[in-house]
């Protein structure tokens, strides 16, 4: 990307200066601590009222008064970090931007890990060394070569490290990087102290496990960040990208979606995608609103209703005049609501840096005092800067750094042979500690598709159920709608006969001319008294709402013959997998896009309390839900229309079959198996995250007694290279109990 002329600005950002709200790209993040130096950078700026920046998208969600802040001010501000403020990217540019972080990370790696290997076997060939080799010409020119040899790795793999440290530290939240890079620079400053002295005791590798191991933990880190631009992506995957547009001429033309302006006329064919959000002015039709809504069954839609994109539509082709562009339309609003959450919300950030950034100033602090104790005791100068640089080597936690990582990578690795999938170490650690579920419904609680519940049949028909549903079935064939799917479905190993005479369909019907059975009519009553057919009311079973199941009638040759019940039905692990919630103390509750009537059917036979449903929820709606729910609150859905509530929730739950934007929202995907296999995942992040915490505990235990001793002389900088590298390994070791699991 080309530098951009002093004093020229963007005209994006000049576009959003009145709004006083807009999530923002940041370009160059290059850890959580460049996140969160970014973040006070920008909350300490006059006007800003408050501010979200997100490592893990890169972007800064921003609370402005436009008469106290102007925009290309803040951003001069980010820009003197090394960083650039600009308007939010596509989901395909932050996924490309991301790819490019791994790659590169993974390039410094193979360098650290190929030269990191010839540090180490000089230096460990002089640590085993009795004495004759350390103190001759040779000794020097081992320690020299290690010297060589850890160039690459401190200047390339570790460059970045060093110039966030030191940005970090300017800002005044030093993190990590910080720490390394006080650490490797001291180490680095005194090796070449000694090689200039002619002394062979010198420190490259430590500087070189420092940059190493930082790196490592960065890299497990930034793998696991692609998941919230897949959402929005998978989102805008889902809509078609062009749009049948009416030209002067009368005839349509097939144009990109984004080329279209409101108040155009665009047709949408039967069982295609509405591209673009307007108003039906032609046509009627039946729509599949499940995208956004998560509503099972099909929506009504006359002139004058409004139509979103991303719905179905099911019956016959519609005229729409449309009212939102590419960019402003509903369904971009919500993956604009998916990236604020994330915004928002915030990188759960590593213990690690939080640790960090005491033992900085701590570690600076004992570093000086022992080094000025040493001196005032009589100590040689060598001694007293070999203790200080003790206590730094000492101080940098790479034992932290990696601890939740490997624990992650480890645990994730095993969860995943088992159908669950972690998307990063903070859903891990939420998992764990969550005590509030809340559900979508449909297709989550249910199998989210109409199935046939039972047929009810005149008493005189000759047919049976399995005659009546291949009839009905025969006569849908060809139709793309939920309701034929359906009684397809139900044919299971006998499938309906196959037609050569074509199918018309109807507002609310559906109709089959055939040589044998003569006219087949399958659709509503309303739709079969329109045709002259009569249900006959006296052999039906008790009506059921409408509200609650589906009736499709099915009439042969004018006379009635049966009604087929269909409904969205409960999953069959679902009543399960509540009451082993329950039992874990965890407070379940439905929050759904259909209607309330539905809604508390399910929440009966779950055992839900109907004062813990909330129905006739938006998108938006079920985001607020998730926000003012108390406690450490999990949403788990399957639908786009519940990408926002899942990244809104401490931690998203997608299960089996869900869409790929919920799946990508997700902080944990249920990839087999069905709701049930929620309480299980509590169950393994509870025990996952225990190995963390066992790990963050000994690190710190570890730093804790490592300074102390080495404040006292106790640990010169050899062994403290040794003690950490063999903190890190029990780190590791500690790790690998979750593979047994």
């Amino acid at each position: 990307m080309g530098r951009r002329r002093k004093g020229s600005e963007c005209p994006e950002l000049e576009a959003l200066q009145g709004s006083g709200h807009a999530l923002l790209s940041i370009d160059g993040l290059w850890c959580p601590s460049c996140a969160a130096a970014t973040e006070q950078v920008i909350q300490r700026t006059p006007g800003v009222s408050e501010v979200g920046v997100s490592f893990a998208t890169s972007t800064a969600l921003i609370r402005w008064d436009p008469t106290r802040l102007q925009l290309r001010d803040l951003a001069r501000r980010v820009r003197r970090l090394g960083y650039r403020l600009g308007p939010s990217m596509s989901a395909e540019e932050t996924l490309s931007r991301i790819d490019r972080q791994v790659e590169g990370l993974g390039i410094r790696l193979a360098v650290a890990a190929f030269f990191g290997m010839w540090t180490m076997l000089p230096s460990l060939l002089l640590y085993l060394d009795s004495g004759d080799i350390a103190t001759s010409p040779t000794g020097w020119w081992i320690a020299f070569a290690a010297g060589i040899a850890s160039l690459p790795v401190l200047a390339f793999t570790g460059g970045p490290i060093l110039l966030a440290g030191w940005r970090t530290l300017r800002t005044g939240v030093p993190g990590m990087d910080t720490l390394v890079g006080i650490g490797a620079t001291a180490a680095l400053a005194l090796s070449l102290w000694q090689l200039y002295r002619g002394q062979a005791h010198v420190y490259f590798d430590t500087a070189v496990m420092l940059v190493t191991l930082l790196t490592l933990g960065r890299f497990i880190e930034t793998r696991t960040l692609r998941h919230a631009a897949q959402a929005i992506d998978a989102l805008q995957d889902t809509l078609p990208e062009t749009a049948d547009w009416l030209q002067d001429d009368g005839k349509f033309q097939r144009v990109d979606a984004t080329g279209v302006p409101p108040g155009a006329l665009i047709q949408v064919p039967a069982g295609q995608r509405v591209p673009l959000d307007g108003c039906l002015v032609e046509g009627r039709t039946q729509l599949d609103r499940a995208v956004l809504t998560g509503e099972s069954l099909p929506v009504a839609a006359a002139p004058g209703d409004a139509i979103e994109a991303g719905c179905v539509n099911l019956v016959s082709p519609i005229l729409v005049r449309v009212e939102a562009g590419v960019g402003q339309r509903h369904i971009d609003r919500i993956g604009a609501r998916i990236a604020e959450a994330a915004g928002a919300k915030g990188d759960t950030q590593r213990l690690a840096d939080g640790v960090a950034r005491w033992v900085v100033p701590v570690a600076l602090t004992l570093a000086f005092l022992t080094g000025l104790m040493s001196a005032l005791l009589g100590l040689p100068a060598q001694e007293a800067v070999l203790r200080a640089v003790s206590v730094l080597v000492v101080a940098c936690p790479c034992a932290v750094g990696i601890a939740v990582p490997v624990a992650y990578v480890t645990a994730a690795s095993q969860a995943a042979r088992q159908g669950i999938l972690f998307r990063h170490p903070a859903a891990l650690e939420t998992m764990a500690r969550i005590d509030r579920i809340l559900f979508d419904k449909t297709g989550t609680l249910t199998e989210g598709r109409l199935g046939l519940l039972r047929v009810e049949r005149r008493s005189d028909s000759a047919l049976d159920d399995a005659a009546l549903i291949a009839l009905a079935a025969y006569a849908e064939q060809g139709v793309d709608h939920p309701i034929a799917q359906a009684l397809q479905d139900a044919t299971g190993e006998n499938p309906s006969m196959v037609s050569a005479a074509p199918v018309r369909r109807h507002q609310r019907g559906v109709s089959r001319e055939d040589s044998h059975w003569g006219r087949i009519l399958v659709g509503s009553r309303a739709f079969l008294s329109q045709q002259g057919v009569a249900c006959n009311d006296a052999d039906d079973h008790e009506v059921t709402s409408p509200d609650i199941q589906l009736r499709v009638e099915l009439a042969v040759a004018g006379r009635w013959l049966a009604t087929l019940v269909l409904e969205d039905r409960l999953r069959e692990d679902a009543p399960a997998a509540i009451r082993r919630l329950h039992d874990q103390g965890i407070e379940c509750a439905i929050v759904t896009g259909d209607a309330r009537a539905p809604a508390d059917r399910i929440a009966e036979r779950l055992g839900i309390s109907k004062q813990r449903v909330h129905a006739d929820c938006t998108p938006e709606a079920k985001a607020l839900i998730v926000k003012h729910t108390r406690g450490s609150v999990a949403f788990a859905g399957d639908g786009i229309n519940d990408g926002p509530a899942l990244a809104q929730a401490a931690i998203g739950l997608s299960v089996a079959d869900a869409s790929s934007t919920a799946t990508a929202a997700a902080g944990v995907a249920i990839a087999e198996g069905g709701v049930g296999r929620v309480a299980d995942a509590r169950a393994f992040a509870r025990h996952a995250y225990g190995v963390m915490r066992q790990n963050l505990a000994f690190a710190l235990i570890y730093n804790a007694l490592g300074l102390s001793l080495a404040a006292f002389g106790a640990i010169p900088p050899v062994v403290a290279v040794i003690a950490m590298a063999m903190s890190s390994l029990t780190v590791v070791a500690n790790a690998t109990r979750l593979a047994a699991q």
